[in-house]
C-alpha cells in the first residue's frame, strides 16, 4: 500500500508540473502578442503621422483598425494554444486514470496476497503450537512408560542402560574373539608351513661341523725319562713353563702321559705347541722354554690373524679393521658348550643371510651382526656380559648403525629388539646353538641346573606344572586358573626370576613364562 501511495503522489506531482509549464507558456504568449500589437499600433501611428495627406482622425481610425485585427489574431492564437493545452491535459488525465486503475489493481492484489500470507502464518503458528503440545504429550507418555518399565523390571533407566551395554559388549567380544581365533588358526597354519620350509632349507644349507670343547690337553710321551726333563731340577722347568704359558702342567702317575690344563684356550694352545716343540727337540731347560714359548706366541698370532682373515673373506667383509680381524681369529680357540665359535659364527652368518633374504631385511647388517655377536667373548674387557661388550666393539669400529648395535646386543633377550634384523639374529643364534649335536654340556650339571630351575618355580603356590626348556634358557610355569589371577601371574613371574638371579649361576638370560589358561567347555544339544 505504501508503494501505491508513493506512485499516486508521483503522478500528481508530474501533473502539477505540466499545468504550471502550460500556464507559464500561455502567459508568455499573451504578453508577447500584446507587446507586438502595441508595437504595431505605435508604428502605425508613427506611419499615420508621416502621411501628410491623412488627417489625424483618419490615421487614428486606421491604426485602431489595425490594432483590432492584431488583437483578434492574437486572441485566435491564444484560443488555439488553449485548445491544444486542454487536449494535452485531457490526454494526461486519461493516462493518469489508467495509471490509477493499474495501481488500484496492484493494490488489491497486494492486499489479497498479504491476507493470504497472514492466513498461512496463522496456520503455521497453530501447527507449531499443536506440535509443541504433541511433543509434551509424547514426553509425558514416554516418562510414564519408563516409570512403568522400571516398576516391572525392577531397574532404573541408568541400571538398564548399563546392563544393556554390558550385554552388547559381551556379545561383540565373543564374536570378535571367535573371528580372531579363526583368522589366527588360518594364519598360524600357513605361517608354520612357510617358517618350516625356510628354516629347514636354511639349516640344510648352513650346517657345519663342530669341535668338542675341552679344558685339558693330553700328550703321550715315548720315554718316561722325559717326565724328569719336563719337571727339571727342583721343579725349575715346570715352574718356568707354567709361569711363561699360564697353564697347569700335570705330570701324574699315568704312564707315558702329561696333561695341560687351562680354561683359556689360547694359553692352553700356546702351552701345547711349546711342549710339543720341546719334546721333539729334547732340550728342556728354562732358556729353551722361554725361547720356544716366545716363538710359539708369535706363530700363534699369525694363525689368529689368518683365521680372522679367512672368516672375513668367507663372510664377504674384506675391509674390516685389523683389531676386529684379530678378535675374530681368537674364535679358533674359543668354545661355548662344546661349540667352536668359528663354526658357530659362520653358520649363523649363513642362516642369517638366508632369513634376511626371505624376510626382506638388510642382509649386510644381519651378516655383520651375526659375525660380531659373540666377539665380546674374546675381547679383553671384562665385568660385563659378552653381548654388551660386542655392542661396544661394534660402536667403536662401525659408526652410525643403530640396527647393527641393536641386533648384536638384543640376541640374549635382555634388550628389546627394535628392528627386524635383531629378530633374525636371535633366530639364527637359536637355530645354530639349539639344534641336536651343536653344543655339549656336562650331563650331571645340566640335569642339576634344570631341576633347580623347576624346583624354584614349583615352590610357589598355585603352580600346576613347571618345565625348564631350551637347554635351561626358559622356565615355563603353568598355574591353576582357579587359584591364580591374571594379575598374580605377573607377580609370580617377577618373584621366580628374582630368585633365579639370586641363587643360580647360568650363562646369558633365563626367560620366565607364567601361563594361566582357563578352559570353559559346553555342549550344544
Amino acid at each position: 500500500m505504501d508503494v501505491a501511495l508513493l506512485l499516486v503522489l508521483a503522478v500528481l506531482l508530474v501533473l502539477a508540473t505540466l499545468f504550471g509549464v502550460v500556464a507559464f507558456y500561455l502567459n508568455n504568449q499573451n504578453k508577447k502578442v500584446k507587446e507586438e500589437a502595441a508595437k504595431q499600433v505605435a508604428a502605425a501611428i508613427e506611419k499615420g503621422k508621416s502621411m501628410a495627406n491623412l488627417t489625424e482622425e483618419q490615421a487614428i481610425e486606421k491604426a485602431s483598425q489595425i490594432a483590432k485585427n492584431k488583437l483578434l489574431e492574437a486572441e485566435k492564437n491564444v484560443l488555439e494554444l488553449e485548445s491544444k493545452a486542454q487536449a494535452a491535459a485531457r490526454d494526461i488525465r486519461e493516462k493518469l486514470k489508467e495509471q490509477e486503475r493499474i495501481l488500484d489493481d496492484r493494490e488489491r492484489g497486494l492486499l489479497s496476497r498479504a491476507k493470504s500470507i497472514d492466513e498461512r502464518a496463522n496456520s503455521i503458528e497453530a501447527k507449531e503450537r499443536s506440535l509443541e503440545q504433541a511433543k509434551k504429550d509424547v514426553t509425558k507418555v514416554r516418562e510414564e512408560l519408563g516409570l512403568k518399565l522400571q516398576q516391572i523390571a525392577g531397574l532404573t533407566k541408568q541400571e538398564a542402560e548399563v546392563q544393556l551395554k554390558a550385554q552388547v559388549e559381551r556379545d561383540l567380544q565373543d564374536w570378535f574373539a571367535k573371528k580372531i581365533r579363526e583368522n589366527q588358526d588360518q594364519i598360524n597354519l600357513r605361517n608354520d608351513e612357510i617358517s618350516r620350509e625356510i628354516l629347514v632349507e636354511t639349516m640344510v644349507n648352513a650346517a657345519t661341523d663342530y669341535v668338542v670343547e675341552t679344558t685339558t690337553t693330553t700328550f703321550t710321551i715315548d720315554d718316561e725319562a722325559m717326565k724328569g726333563k719336563i719337571i727339571g731340577k727342583d721343579g725349575r722347568n715346570i715352574r718356568t713353563f707354567e709361569k711363561l704359558t699360564g697353564v697347569d702342567l700335570i705330570v701324574d702317575e699315568a704312564p707315558n702321559q702329561v696333561t695341560l690344563s687351562c680354561f683359556d684356550p689360547i694359553r692352553r694352545e700356546v702351552g701345547a705347541l711349546a711342549l710339543k716343540k720341546l719334546l721333539d727337540d729334547g732340550r728342556v731347560h728354562p732358556g729353551a722354554i722361554e725361547e720356544t714359548v716366545e716363538k710359539v706366541k708369535k706363530d700363534l698370532l699369525k694363525v689368529i690373524k689368518k683365521t680372522g682373515e679367512d672368516m672375513a673373506y668367507e663372510t664377504g667383509f674384506n675391509n674390516l679393521p685389523t683389531e676386529v680381524i684379530m678378535l675374530l681369529g681368537r674364535f679358533k680357540y674359543r668354545f661355548s658348550f662344546g661349540q667352536n665359535l668359528v663354526k658357530h659364527t659362520l653358520e649363523m652368518v649363513k642362516i642369517g643371510e638366508s632369513l634376511a633374504l626371505e624376510m626382506g631385511a638388510d642382509v649386510q647388517t644381519v651378516k655383520l651382526a651375526c659375525l660380531l655377536h659373540d666377539i665380546g667373548k674374546v675381547a679383553p674387557e671384562e665385568g660385563k656380559q659378552h653381548h654388551h661388550i660386542s655392542g661396544e666393539v661394534a660402536r667403536k669400529y662401525f659408526k652410525n648403525n643403530d640396527r647393527l648395535y641393536n641386533a648384536i646386543e638384543a640376541h640374549h633377550y635382555d634388550i628389546d629388539a627394535k628392528f627386524i634384523e635383531a629378530e633374525i639374529v636371535r633366530i639364527a643364534d637359536a637355530i645354530s646353538g639349539a639344534r641336536p649335536g651343536a653344543r655339549r654340556d656336562s650331563y650331571e650339571e645340566y640335569i642339576k641346573r634344570v631341576r633347580a630351575l623347576e624346583d624354584i618355580a614349583r615352590k610357589h603356590g598355585g603352580v600346576k606344572e613347571a618345565y625348564a626348556i631350551h637347554a635351561g634358557r626358559e622356565v615355563r610355569v603353568i598355574v591353576k586358573p582357579e587359584d591364580v589371577t591374571d594379575e598374580d601371574t605377573r607377580v609370580m613371574a617377577f618373584k621366580i626370576a628374582k630368585e633365579i638371579e639370586e641363587t643360580q649361576n647360568y650363562p646369558g638370560v633365563i626367560k620366565v613364562n607364567v601361563i594361566r589358561e582357563l578352559r570353559a567347555t559346553e555342549e550344544a544339544k
